[in-house]
């Protein structure tokens, strides 16, 4: 089967008297090749300092973190300025052999690869002021 490259977007903006917010993904397969964050603040006086999570959800029971099936990006202490902090991450997760031993190259250096998923992706935002915008763009390789 061939496979093809698609970009799924996931925003999430700070209600009014809140500090943290949770969007989720459409239904997602296939690799993780990279994750495009950027931030915006709606309020000029806004300084969040804002935690930035994205989660493989559990597809039987994807609305609370606690069943997340792994953790896909963590980026924290977003500043006062976000723009500043708008960047492109390639999140890896360690190869794993028939034991769930993760593997490495040489005894010492680990082997990463991109993570595969199949379900929902949750964006969790922590640690934010209300009208904060963080919009994530995720590309993947589906099958």
């Amino acid at each position: 089967m061939a496979s093809k490259i698609t970009m799924h977007k996931i925003e999430n903006t700070i209600a009014v008297g809140a500090t943290t917010g949770t969007t989720f993904s459409n239904p997602i397969r296939g690799k993780i090749l990279s994750v495009k964050v950027l931030h915006s603040n709606t309020t000029p006086a806004s300084s969040s300092d804002r935690d930035v999570n994205l989660w493989e959800m559990n597809p039987a029971d994807d609305d609370d973190v606690s069943d997340a099936l792994q953790e896909i990006l963590n980026i924290g202490g977003v500043g006062a300025d976000p723009s500043a902090d708008n960047n492109v991450y390639y999140p890896r997760i360690q190869s794993q052999d028939i034991t769930g031993t993760g593997v490495t190259y040489d005894g010492t250096n680990e082997i990463y690869e991109p993570a595969v998923i199949f379900g929902r992706i949750m964006l969790a935002i922590t640690a934010a002021a209300a009208g904060d915008i963080t919009t994530v763009y995720v590309m993947t390789e589906e099958y």
